[in-house]
């Protein structure tokens, strides 16, 4: 079978275009839950599910009983849909009953595996039979430079108009995980009726990202020079520790920082080759700019050097009597000021 997408794959099944077996894996685990769950509640009426569909966890089955449940015939129905939930708990011994069935699949049955948050061995006589005998997905986590772009089609689909500035501190608070921005612009889909114009106010209102504090703005506020602005997000971060930990914020500026100075490293190359390198939106290219601006290359290393510093002080690598929050301000009196 020929390479899939998860677009080609949802369309095809909301069209009623099915395959025989279906093979959802990687380290995502989202496009296969979206994907299970067409195969779950598109294919058959309810009227039709309590005879004819089959719900199993790896955990709790074995390949005899799958293929069992998938050579049955459909009672009053076209068709018998086995769906296999939480498949990367399966035994080595069961892909290879799997691949022999794939031979001569049972033509009036789908049989839909969701192998989550782990890949499957491909380079087994197995793994390679499933890989070209079913329709299969392997999806990867996303990039933080991937989250920008992914979310700005979410919330396109459903028909909402924002600035980059909305999206990206959307992004820059939620992170990579895909399930949760989902619910999220699900949430303001809801939330917002029909109205489509998004603002910092109702990301804030409707989703509880502060539209001024937050680590978006942290960062833009670095990036300007700003200190009182950057003393009034870190004053916030410590009295709401629970929405603002100290090892995410750091995180991220670990990951300005060293963009900074491969910023400085590639001035003067073309802005698609920078953004490419860096891994970032292009968007946060002028925010780069700017910090270039503020800071040379080499008082940026003296940021990294003394970011490594604070961080062995939150950890208590460096033993110190000030919590964490005062080792960050400690950072922005040295390195913004």
């Amino acid at each position: 079978m020929g390479a899939y997408s998860f677009e080609s794959i949802a369309k095809d099944l909301k069209a009623g275009k099915y395959a025989p077996v279906y093979f959802f894996a990687g380290e995502e685990p989202f496009y296969a839950q979206q994907l299970l769950q067409l195969i779950e509640k598109g294919i058959l009426d309810e009227s039709e599910r309590s005879f004819n569909q089959t719900v199993l966890y790896g955990k709790e089955t074995n390949m005899l009983q799958i293929l069992e449940e998938a050579k049955r015939f459909p009672m009053m129905s076209e068709r018998i849909v086995v769906v296999v939930k939480e498949a990367q708990h399966l035994k080595a011994a069961d892909w290879e009953l799997l691949a022999g069935y794939l031979d001569q699949p049972q033509p009036s049955t789908v049989l839909a595996f969701g192998h989550m948050h782990k890949k499957l061995d491909k380079r087994s006589k197995a793994g390679k039979a499933i890989k070209a005998n079913t329709v299969f997905l392997e999806s990867d986590p996303l990039r933080d430079y991937q989250v920008m772009p992914w979310l700005e089609k979410e919330l396109g689909a459903k028909g909402f108009r924002c600035s980059s500035n909305v999206v990206a501190a959307m992004a820059e608070q939620v992170g990579t995980d895909l399930s949760r921005l989902h619910k999220e612009v699900e949430k303001l889909d809801v939330a917002m009726g029909e109205r489509r114009d998004l603002s910092a106010d109702d990301i804030e209102r409707h989703i509880g990202i502060s539209k001024d504090y937050n680590n978006f703005e942290l960062v833009a506020a670095i990036a300007e020079r700003n200190i009182a602005k950057a003393f009034k997000i870190v004053h916030y971060f410590s009295k709401n520790p629970k929405e603002h930990p100290v090892q995410m914020t750091t995180g991220i500026l670990f990951n300005f920082v060293n963009n900074l100075l491969q910023y400085h490293s590639m001035k003067g190359k073309p802005e698609k080759s920078i953004a490419s390198a860096l891994k970032i939106h292009p968007y946060f290219l002028k925010q780069f700019a700017q910090a270039s601006r503020h800071y040379s290359g080499a008082h940026a290393l003296v940021m990294l050097e003394e970011l490594l510093i604070f961080d062995r002080k939150c950890k208590g690598v460096i033993p110190s009597s000030a919590n964490e929050y005062e080792h960050l301000r400690e950072w922005l009196i040295k390195c913004v000021l």
